[in-house]
């Protein structure tokens, strides 16, 4: 069997493994095994063959990495819906205390000492499960 057949072997198997995980990072190493085939198909020795699976697989996980960074934090633009949004205040003493909002009571803690409760309260930021409010 020719070198580079084995390499778009490993290349089918990890992407097929890719199909059941959705990391997509099988899926990089498999493109970077059938770099080393193409590379072994092209007459490359072995060692330009590992280098060239070696250099792609990451330069793939490195930019895999910046672009799951960039777009993955579902969990961020959930909280940012909340950011801005009244809450109504159920007690209050020294800077926390429980708000309703959506229906239920959160812990709740002032952004700030100058926090007056007197005044309608909007949520600031979200920490775990105390909101941040301001007026």
């Amino acid at each position: 069997m020719q070198a580079y057949v084995g390499w778009w072997i490993l290349a089918a198997v990890l992407v097929g493994l890719e199909l059941t995980s959705g990391t997509f990072y099988l899926l990089v190493y498999g493109i970077a095994a059938a770099a080393a085939g193409l590379a072994a198909w092209l007459g490359a020795s072995f060692l330009v063959q590992l280098l060239s699976a070696g250099v792609v697989a990451v330069l793939g996980k490195v930019l895999l990495n910046r672009w799951k960074r960039d777009t993955g934090h579902p969990e961020a633009s959930v909280q940012d819906m909340d950011i801005g949004q009244s809450v109504q205040l159920e007690s209050w003493q020294d800077g926390r205390g429980q708000v309703r909002y959506r229906g239920a009571l959160w812990d709740a803690e002032a952004e700030s000492a100058a926090v007056d409760p007197a005044r309608p309260l909007f949520i600031r930021a979200v920490r775990g499960n105390v909101l941040v409010l301001g007026n």
